[in-house]
């Protein structure tokens, strides 16, 4: 009875609380029904907030336990890990950090990236994530031999090492100190700021690039525009209107800029030249001329004669000269020993006689002879 009353309460109270009064049995047992679902609905809600509230608990202690596991010292990811030497590992995703795997422990924290030095030289610059100010660590340890606090950070060669701050650059040794007693201007147009044999590239007051020496001394006065370091020991210079020069390892002239392009091949050990006049030609390393002409096709000319054949067709004879052609479709005359006449200076070519020729360039057409003489005005 004293449970009945109790029950009765209850969907007395959920039908206060809903404003509404019941009147009958039938409404009162409706009631009661829906009290019941309400208090079990209640607490199924309840169980399930606290299975959550329970397992956000769980997971957070798990995250903390995990984070304090891989920001650990001695923590190595299993991903995202390349090794810079044999010893030091850079694990490159974020946050990034340098590894000694003999001492098993990290020692750089909050890397970005790394780059060694191809000279083997024992330090490597490495960037950091937040200010991204460059520095530099020793291959064999992974401890920081210069700390990060450049803007702008070059590989060692050949002992120092070229860096930018506060607006000028200037070199420095293993320790950090000043290496050479001179600042020099920055510019993008140089690649990379490292001594090979002794010079390196710099950029002049005059906005020019030339090299320097040890002692930052002008070995050759600053007039190039552009001017990079070929591993062959070549320095390839060029001016303002994309003309090209070669000069050698300690700063000589090797080739004026009177070409139009030079490209340097390793695997054949030759380098291809193309002269302003549009002439590609193949020299060794020691630019002495291995293919006077580096035409890719010979073409045959003929000429249209007086004479009919049974046809009634003008009979054809073959020219003095041959037409030969570069890999860009200019075209030149060669004698049939195959000595160049003209550089491939035109666009086409036409025999209009035994030793004369129509030769179409971009300022016109013009009549040559089997020399390579002009003999006719321009057309």
């Amino acid at each position: 009875m004293k449970k009945d009353n109790a029950i009765k309460k209850a969907a007395r109270w959920v039908s206060r609380m809903f404003g509404y009064k019941a009147e009958n049995k039938f409404a009162r047992g409706v009631w009661y029904i829906f009290a019941t679902s309400a208090a079990i609905a209640a607490l199924v809600i309840a169980f399930a907030l606290l299975n959550c509230a329970i397992d956000g608990i769980k997971d957070y202690h798990r995250d903390r336990q995990y984070e304090r596991k891989v920001n650990s010292p001695t923590y190595l990811h299993e991903y995202g890990n390349k090794y810079v030497s044999p010893y030091v590992i850079h694990h490159d995703s974020y946050p990034g950090y340098l590894y000694n795997t003999v001492k098993g422990r990290r020692t750089v924290t909050g890397v970005q990236w790394v780059c060694k030095s191809s000279y083997g030289d024992s330090l490597a610059v490495y960037c950091t994530n937040d200010e991204h100010k460059k520095g530099y660590f020793n291959l064999y340890t992974g401890e920081v031999a210069v700390k990060a606090q450049y803007d702008k950070a070059w590989v060692f060669s050949e002992g120092v090492a070229c860096v930018y701050d506060k607006g000028t650059l200037h070199f420095i040794d293993h320790k950090g100190q000043r290496a050479i007693d001179k600042v020099f201007p920055y510019t993008e147009r140089i690649d990379g700021y490292c001594f090979h044999n002794g010079l390196c590239c710099m950029l002049g007051d005059n906005n020019r690039i030339g090299l320097i020496d040890r002692q930052g001394n002008w070995v050759v006065s600053p007039e190039y525009y552009e001017m990079s370091y070929d591993t062959q020991g070549f320095w390839l210079v060029q001016d303002r209107d994309w003309n090209y020069g070669l000069l050698d390892a300690e700063g000589k002239v090797l080739l004026p800029i009177e070409y139009g392009s030079i490209d340097i091949h390793h695997q054949d050990s030759c380098i291809f030249v193309r002269h302003l006049s549009g002439l590609s030609q193949v020299l060794d390393f020691g630019c002495n001329v291995i293919n006077p002409c580096n035409y890719t096709e010979v073409h045959k000319l003929t000429y249209q004669t007086d004479e009919i054949d049974e046809e009634g067709v003008f009979k054809l004879a073959p020219a003095t000269c041959l037409m030969y052609s570069t890999d860009n479709w200019d075209y030149g005359l060669m004698d049939k020993d195959g000595n160049i006449v003209t550089p491939p200076l035109y666009s086409d070519i036409e025999a209009i006689g035994r030793d004369r020729y129509r030769c179409a360039g971009s300022k016109g057409s013009v009549i040559l002879d089997s020399k390579g003489r002009k003999c006719g005005e321009k057309q």
